[in-house]
C-alpha cells in the first residue's frame, strides 16, 4: 500500500488527486512502522530487541541517504513523476524480496505457525483499553513532543539550507544525505549499546532512561546551527542533535516491547506513532507560521530544541518503571 501510494503519485493530475494518492502511502506508512516492531516482539530474544529496532530504524535512514540524490537525478532528468516511479517500485521489489527471504528462514515460519495455532487461546485486548495504562500514553508523548524535533530537520532544512544558506537544488542533494547517514550509523550503534549495557547487568528501566536523559540533554546543540554561517558548521550541529537524538529514539521506540505483551505491542507502538503523527502536524503549522511572522529561522531553531526536555519531563513521569504490564482481567 505504501509503494503503491508512491506509484500512484505519479499519476496526479492536481492537488486532489495528489491527495488522495499520498493519502494511500500514508495508510501504509501507518501500518509498516507497528508491524516491524510487532515482527521484534514475535522474532527476537527480549535482550536483543533494541538492536534489531535500531537497525530498522538504520535501514529507514539508509533509504533516506539514497533518495535525495536519486530524488534530484531522476527529477531533473526524467521529471518529477519518474522520481515517485523509481521509489515506488523499490518499495515493492524490497517486500517481494523480504516474503521470499521469510520463506527461506525455518525459524520465521516456525514462529508464524506456532503463533498462528495459538492464536485461539491469546486474549484479545480491546485497541481503546490501551489508554487505560500510563505507559501508553507515556509511549504517545515522548514520541508527541520529541519527533517533531527529526521530522523538522527531515522536512524543514533542505528550505533552511536554500533560504538561509543560498543552495540550489543540486547542493542540497549533495549534503541533505549525511543527516540520514549520522541516524544510520546511530542507529546501529544505540541499539549495540543497548546490547552491551543490559549485558553487563543494567536492566531496562536504567538503560532506557539514562539514554534518554542523555539525548535529551545533548540534542538542543541543534540550536547553534541557526547562528553559524557556513554550510560546514550548520550540518555539523544539525547531524550532532540528530547523533544525540538517535539515544532517545531508540530507547522510545522500544519501550512498547518492554512494556506490553507481544500481542498488543504493535496497537500501543500504533498510538505512539498517532502521537508523532500528531506532534509533527502541528510543529508543522507553528514552524510555517513563525516563519510568517518574523521571517526569521532562529526562533523555530531554539522552540524545536527545546521540546525535548519537555518530551522528557512528561514521558518520565507517566513511564514508571519499565518493566513488564500486567493487563487487567477486564481488558481483556
Amino acid at each position: 500500500c505504501w509503494s503503491s501510494g508512491a506509484l500512484l503519485t505519479s499519476l496526479s493530475r492536481g492537488p486532489s488527486s495528489l491527495a488522495g494518492f499520498r493519502a494511500v502511502a500514508a495508510l501504509g506508512e501507518g501500518g509498516g512502522w507497528p508491524a516491524f516492531v510487532k515482527a521484534a516482539a514475535l522474532w527476537v530474544p527480549p535482550n536483543a530487541r533494541s538492536l534489531v529496532i535500531g537497525i530498522c530504524n538504520s535501514g529507514g535512514a539508509l533509504g533516506g541517504i539514497v533518495a535525495p540524490p536519486l530524488v534530484i537525478f531522476c527529477t531533473l532528468r526524467f521529471g518529477w513523476r519518474s522520481a515517485f516511479l523509481v521509489t515506488g517500485a523499490l518499495g515493492i521489489a524490497w517486500v517481494a524480496s523480504f516474503q521470499v527471504f521469510r520463506y527461506c528462514q525455518p525459524k520465521m515460519r516456525a514462529t508464524d505457525q506456532s503463533r498462528a495455532a495459538l492464536g485461539s487461546g491469546t486474549p484479545h485486548v480491546r485497541w481503546l483499553t490501551l489508554f487505560r495504562y500510563r505507559q501508553t500514553w507515556a509511549v504517545f508523548f515522548c514520541r508527541f513532543f520529541a519527533d517533531p524535533l527529526w521530522y523538522f530537520y527531515l522536512f524543514w532544512i533542505p528550505e533552511f539550507l536554500v533560504r538561509e544558506r543560498g543552495m540550489d537544488l543540486v547542493g542540497m542533494g549533495k549534503v541533505a544525505w549525511i543527516i540520514f547517514l549520522v541516524s544510520g550509523i546511530m542507529g546501529f550503534v544505540v541499539g549495540y549499546l543497548i546490547l552491551l549495557l543490559q549485558g553487563a547487568g543494567w536492566s531496562p528501566n536504567r538503560t532506557r532512561k539514562v539514554l534518554m536523559a542523555l539525548g535529551t540533554v545533548m540534542s538542543p546543540i541543534g540550536i547553534a546551527a541557526v547562528f553559524a554561517h557556513s554550510v560546514f558548521w550548520t550540518m555539523g550541529f544539525i547531524c550532532a542533535a540528530v547523533f544525540f537524538f538517535m539515544f532517545w529514539a531508540v530507547s522510545v521506540h522500544t519501550l512498547p516491547t518492554d512494556y506490553f505483551p507481544s500481542h498488543v505491542v504493535a496497537s500501543v507502538y500504533g498510538i505512539g506513532g498517532m502521537g508523532s503523527s500528531m506532534g509533527t502536524v502541528v510543529s508543522t503549522w507553528a514552524v510555517g507560521h513563525v516563519l510568517d511572522v518574523t521571517h526569521s529561522y532562529r526562533p523555530v531553531f531554539v522552540g524545536i530544541g527545546l521540546l525535548m526536555p519537555i518530551a522528557f519531563l512528561v514521558g518520565t513521569a507517566l513511564m514508571g518503571r519499565v518493566e513488564p504490564v500486567k493487563l487487567r482481567d477486564e481488558d481483556v
